[in-house]
């Protein structure tokens, strides 16, 4: 029987993305998470402490032929203090949304797609 150490810890998420100077704009001045490291060809922006999105060069083109919902894979939701005066922003700087907003369990969310094609939510809890 092989034995290994459990994982402990998210640390990482990571885009593929056209253009990594327009991606950090938009990341960092729009919805804006801190930035940490940065490179031409990496940008390390903080979502919580200790857990980062990275930014880096396409290396596999056909995974970013479809946008939206079509894509898949995994969504990050980020909390805001106003889902309607956040989404008026993040609309203003080139995400669409994909639908209208939905009540969930504690709040309200509405899912997005960035200007790379990938999809967020915004969510907003009540107190």
């Amino acid at each position: 029987m092989l034995h290994c150490a459990a994982v402990s810890d998210l640390v990482l998420v990571s885009l593929q993305v056209p253009d990594v100077e327009q991606s950090r704009g938009f990341w960092r001045d729009v919805i804006g998470l801190p930035e940490k490291r940065a490179s031409k060809t990496w940008v390390e922006l903080e979502l919580l402490p200790g857990v980062h999105l990275a930014l880096h060069p396409v290396y596999h083109a056909p995974a970013l032929e479809r946008r939206g919902y079509d894509r898949g894979g995994p969504v990050l939701a980020i909390r805001v203090q106003s889902l309607d005066q956040m989404g008026e922003l993040v609309e203003r700087h080139g995400a669409r949304p994909l639908g209208a907003p939905q009540e969930i369990p504690g709040g309200r969310s509405r899912d997005f797609v960035d200007p790379d094609g990938y999809v967020f939510e915004l969510v907003e809890l009540r107190a």
